[in-house]
């Protein structure tokens, strides 16, 4: 097989000397000759942000390649070298299945060509657990560091609150009518006579303008005033997303002072619960917040979907159905079962060792580079007395030789860490299905848009044909004890 090397290194790692292309280069050609495949091309993006890289130059011609079949695979070092946001991630990994090409991580023990490597990667992908961890790390880091520095860490803060010396400050004369409000809302239960009690109070927005029921309602509902600010959730709009939102695995709460207590904002946001339910029923449900609909269909192809006051998925042609809670509950235990799977653990363990034996291999292979270096260094001190090589040229000829011996001395630390950390992370993957089976246990706490959230994530296509449901879900390998044809269809029975 034909393969390329997909390198991104931040400009901090190359500065610090922590990490290096050439590094990830060389990670890449050890771990395709393990594999007898054939390393024809590399794909540089030293330097870039791992907050976009979909659009850039390389990646764009990479694309190019592996629809010419010019190569069938990447490598790459970690997830986190290709993307550091699900989304991309998820469009990465809808490309290389479209034109049947494999996505192979070292870190991860993620080869997308093998069942165990596309049900790893579903997993990380769809419940964000994995991309979330290394964004939010990333976003801390660099918010305490902008701290530190005593600038400002972007975004803005709603009424009540300042910016001064790049921290969020309470603003005492805001924060009077923001706590007013609270008491309120308390008081009349309704947003429109919260308003109007303000505008004839005198008090106006920070605009100067005149209170609207739905201003109050979002301060009401922002959790800054109990002490928790959202951060980093808006970027630049667009004509897909014109409010320029953030996907939510980017978002970030901190910490900030609090205007009221914790106690007095849940039972404000307890009554718009209540009130949002309330009229929610009342009015046509919008046909995206159904879990399943635009996915589900019936055998002949025609679109399933919930009619008013109805509970059931029906087909107008077909003049069948099925109950929403059934396949919702059919759904969620095909996914446990699929969680759960022997087969799956048996190969990512294998997969597993294999990654220590090449990790060992490194090792090994970079002390005898390091050996190397270390005779070259030698050489070159004896050479320089006995006068072969004149002082004033010496540092010339020892100088980078020497760079690359410390470079290659903590390269070698880094792999003994990496070493370790797979000795014991021989189980990650049960503890990974573990705690994805306590998400799912945790199913019915999920509201109806986070729930439908996953469903996209995951889910191409239902087909229900009044006896049997045929799932079609995204990047999740064939598995015969799931009753699975070798297309990778999921097959549940309504009984």
């Amino acid at each position: 097989m034909n393969v390329a090397i997909f390198v991104r290194v931040s400009t901090l790692d190359q500065k610090n000397n922590t990490d290096s292309v050439e590094t990830h280069i060389e990670r890449g050609k050890m771990y395709a000759q393990s594999k007898g495949w054939n390393v024809v091309k590399i794909y540089n993006l030293a330097g870039v942000s791992g907050k976009s890289t979909i659009k850039h130059r390389q990646t764009l011609e990479m694309f190019q390649d592996v629809k010419t079949s010019k190569i069938q695979g990447i490598i790459i070092s970690s997830l986190s070298r290709l993307a550091r946001n699900t989304s991309e991630l998820l469009e990465y990994s809808k490309f290389f299945e479209e034109h049947n090409a494999s996505l192979i991580s070292i870190n991860e023990s993620l080869d997308t060509s093998t069942s165990g490597g596309k049900f790893f990667y579903t997993l990380l992908s769809a419940l964000s657990t994995y991309e979330r961890e290394i964004t939010n790390e990333r976003q801390i880091a660099s918010l305490n560091y902008r701290r530190k520095q005593g600038k400002f860490t972007g975004g803005m803060v709603s009424y009540g609150f300042k910016i001064i010396d790049a921290e969020v400050v309470i603003n005492e004369e805001e924060a009077t009518v923001r706590r007013l409000i609270y008491d309120l809302f308390l008081e009349h239960q309704r947003t429109s006579t919260v308003a109007k009690e303000l505008n004839q109070r005198g008090y106006v927005t920070r605009k100067g303008r005149n209170w609207s029921d739905v201003t109050i309602k979002r301060l009401l509902k922002n959790t800054d005033a109990k002490g928790i600010r959202r951060c980093n959730y808006r970027g630049n709009s667009s004509k897909e997303n014109p409010k320029g939102f953030k996907p939510q695995s980017e978002w970030q709460f901190l910490p900030c002072p609090k205007l009221i207590s914790e106690e007095k904002w849940e039972e404000v946001n307890a009554i718009i619960r209540a009130q949002e339910k309330g009229s929610f029923f009342k009015q046509p449900l919008n046909k995206r917040v159904h879990l399943f609909t635009g996915y589900l269909k019936c055998e002949q192809g025609h679109k399933m979907s919930i009619k008013s006051k109805s509970n059931r998925y029906t087909c107008k042609e077909c003049k069948y159905g099925i109950g929403k809670d059934d396949l919702e509950e059919v759904f969620l235990s095909r996914i446990k079962q699929f969680l759960i799977s022997d087969e799956e653990l048996s190969e990512y363990n294998q997969s597993n060792i294999q990654e220590l034996n090449l990790k060992v291999d490194e090792i090994e292979f970079a002390k005898s580079e390091l050996s190397k270096l270390e005779s070259k260094l030698d050489k070159l001190v004896d050479l320089n007395i006995k006068g072969e090589i004149p002082t004033k040229g010496f540092k010339k000829h020892y100088d980078p030789i020497f760079v690359r011996k410390e470079n290659l001395e903590a390269s070698i630390k880094t792999l003994e860490i990496e070493l370790e950390q797979l000795e014991k992370a021989k189980s990650s993957f049960q503890i990974i299905a573990n705690k994805s089976i306590d998400f799912y246990n945790n199913w019915n706490n999920l509201d109806r848009g986070e729930k439908r959230y996953i469903v996209e994530a995951i889910t191409n296509k239902i087909i229900f044909d009044n006896q049997t449901i045929l799932f079609k879900l995204k990047q999740i390998a064939p598995l015969s004890f799931l009753e699975l044809n070798p297309k990778g269809q999921q097959r549940g029975t309504i009984l």
